[in-house]
């Protein structure tokens, strides 16, 4: 999680009017007029968070998450005992709010080492062991208020994430500022005051490394058609800026009240949610297999061109080079250690859920324990199994793993249908640890930022800030889609000689020489409890599925960012904890 937007598009995301290129054609989508426009209108709402009674939720979140918590019962209400499953960011969210509301809560967590799913670094396994690195999320944008909020109310430091590179030794000026919402409705959220916060400026100097010609990215952007000619390539500007113009064709601008903001998203979804990204480059944007390849190379597009278009234009305006990351000191499963600390004998660990039973009265889980690590390839269900029993559930599990849990009564038809078939994607990432930070040495050292290949490491990135080591370390290789299930195949071994050798193609012999012979590597297909890295929809499956996924069945609740229309990201885990534990609430 926290990492997705896979068009890095400066285009804004979330508004009135639907535009057309200059002499494109209208392409009817395959959706007919009726029930499907009522879906469609209601998944532009959930795009833009916007409640049945026009209230803006992104607010009305904020102020539960952040402010007050969740609003007063009555004096006659009952507390309610809530089974929640899986210690992730969602589940530890919604279990402290319905515990702060005065409820009990008990946390069954499969893992038996550790909280925070998808959220984690690693830790003391370098040679030196004050670096660390994340294996799941690892950088928060500056529009997501909800995760960099709850990072300063548990007071975590945050810092830069340089996602574009900036010259070594260059440091942001003034006080970290604070987080600042402004709703659709004309109210603006903040935590603090104005700081006057400015940020390095950009250098521009990481590699673009393809068929065989390396430049960097100044000169790439100064003079595109050095790489694009490799690829035979008709575009004159940078394949970034070509997808732009691409897909402004069906881009949603943010003029115009909500109800039209509403009205325009709900035309895209309607007539495109059946269109992959590369159906809509060759039938609406005309692009050729040159093109297509450029563009899938160089920006990401490859690993995504047949899931739904739908994702890619939600994200657009995610990772742009004036977009601001952050990142959090110690590394991000700070946010989760911090959650956990406060849920301390609360969670229950190494509790597999493997039967869930609902009666008119309340609800029984069934857990197992099981032997080996979340990616060991020898775990079983071991003993003691044990039974948990309460008034309310709440399932936070990813829906991969989910569907390895059996349910009396069944599941509603439609739920079980988005457990089976909603797409998990695959991620994995290789990094290394070296000596002395080579890459920042030179006239054209630098910080931070990332690098593209053809080999397959594809994505290269550098850490932002290393405090107290000459060293650091290096994600090495970050892969999704079929790109990381060739890497989920290689042994740990094997996945960093060759991460090393495809990075020393790149800048050198130096690269073997810097090496500690360390590393650390993870495979989110292969981790036991996540089963996939995050939901991806296949074309036609937002429509098919996504209504399903947080639909109430009896006293069963569902929360995680596979229920919110930010999956992979955190802000989209604390939308739907927010959602779930008011749900369970108010009953």
């Amino acid at each position: 999680m926290g990492r997705r937007g896979f068009l890095g598009s400066a285009a804004a995301l979330g508004g009135g009017t639907l535009t057309a290129g200059a002499g494109s054609t209208a392409v009817a989508g395959p959706r007919t007029a009726g029930p499907a426009d009522a879906v469609s209108h209601d998944l532009a709402r959930k795009v833009l968070l916007v409640g049945d009674d026009g209230a803006d939720l992104k607010l009305r979140y904020l102020n539960i998450l952040i402010d007050h918590g969740l609003p007063k019962a009555t004096k006659s209400a009952k507390p309610k005992h809530i089974l929640v499953v899986g210690a992730g960011i969602a589940g530890m969210v919604s279990a402290l709010l319905l515990k702060e509301a005065g409820h009990r809560v008990t946390i069954v967590e499969a893992n038996g080492n550790r909280a925070g799913g998808r959220i984690k670094t690693f830790k003391g396994v370098f040679s030196d062991r004050s670096l660390h690195a994340e294996a799941g999320a690892m950088r928060l944008p500056d529009f997501h208020p909800m995760v960099l909020a709850l990072a300063d109310k548990l007071r975590l430091k945050r810092r830069l994430f340089y996602y574009a590179d900036v010259a070594p030794g260059a440091r942001p000026s003034g006080k970290v500022p604070p987080v600042v919402y402004k709703s659709f409705n004309g109210q603006t959220w903040t935590n603090g005051e104005p700081t006057s916060f400015r940020p390095p400026e950009g250098t521009s100097r990481t590699l673009i490394h393809v068929n065989g010609t390396r430049v960097t990215r100044g000169a790439y952007a100064t003079s595109p058609g050095t790489i694009n000619r490799t690829f035979g390539a008709s575009a004159t500007s940078t394949m970034s800026a070509a997808l732009d113009k691409a897909l402004d064709v069906v881009t949603v601008t943010q003029q115009g009240s909500i109800q039209a903001q509403i009205d325009a998203w709900a035309k895209v979804i309607h007539e495109f949610d059946d269109y992959s990204t590369h159906r809509y480059l060759v039938e609406r944007a005309g692009w050729n297999l040159a093109d297509i390849q450029a563009a899938g190379t160089l920006e990401n597009v490859t690993s995504r061109l047949h899931y739904s278009l739908i994702p890619t234009l939600i994200d657009r305006s995610i990772i742009t080079p004036s977009t601001r990351f952050w990142e959090l000191e110690g590394g991000t499963a700070m946010l989760t250690e911090a959650l956990a600390a406060r849920l301390k004998g609360v969670i229950h660990f190494n509790r597999r859920m493997t039967r869930l039973t609902q009666t008119a009265d309340g609800v029984r889980i069934e857990t197992t324990a099981e032997s080996g690590t979340e990616e060991s390839c020898d775990g079983a269900p071991v003993q003691p199994q044990q039974v948990f029993e309460g008034d309310y559930a709440l399932v936070t599990a990813p829906f991969s793993a989910v569907r390895f849990c059996e349910f009396e009564p069944a599941l509603s038809y439609p739920k079980r249908r988005a457990i089976a078939e909603l797409h998990y994607d695959s991620a994995t990432k290789v990094l290394l640890e070296f000596k002395n930070r080579f890459w920042e040495q030179g006239e054209q050292g630098f910080t931070g930022g990332g690098c593209v290949s053809d080999t397959p490491n594809r994505f290269t990135y550098f850490p932002s800030v290393v405090e107290g080591s000459r060293g650091g370390v290096v994600l090495a290789s970050y892969t999704w889609s079929d790109e990381a299930m060739r890497w989920d195949s290689l042994t740990d071994g094997e996945r960093y000689a060759f991460a090393l050798d495809n990075l020393a193609r790149m800048f050198g012999p130096q690269v073997h020489k810097e090496f500690t012979g360390v590393g650390a590597t993870q495979s989110w297909a292969r981790a036991r409890y996540a089963l996939g890295e995050a939901v991806i929809f296949t074309p036609g499956q937002l429509h098919e599925h996504h209504p399903a996924t947080r639909t109430v069945e009896g006293r069963v609740h569902f929360a995680g960012e596979h229920t919110s229309l930010k999956p992979a990201w955190i802000e989209g885990a604390l939308e739907s904890a927010v959602r779930a534990g008011l749900e369970i609430h108010q009953r």
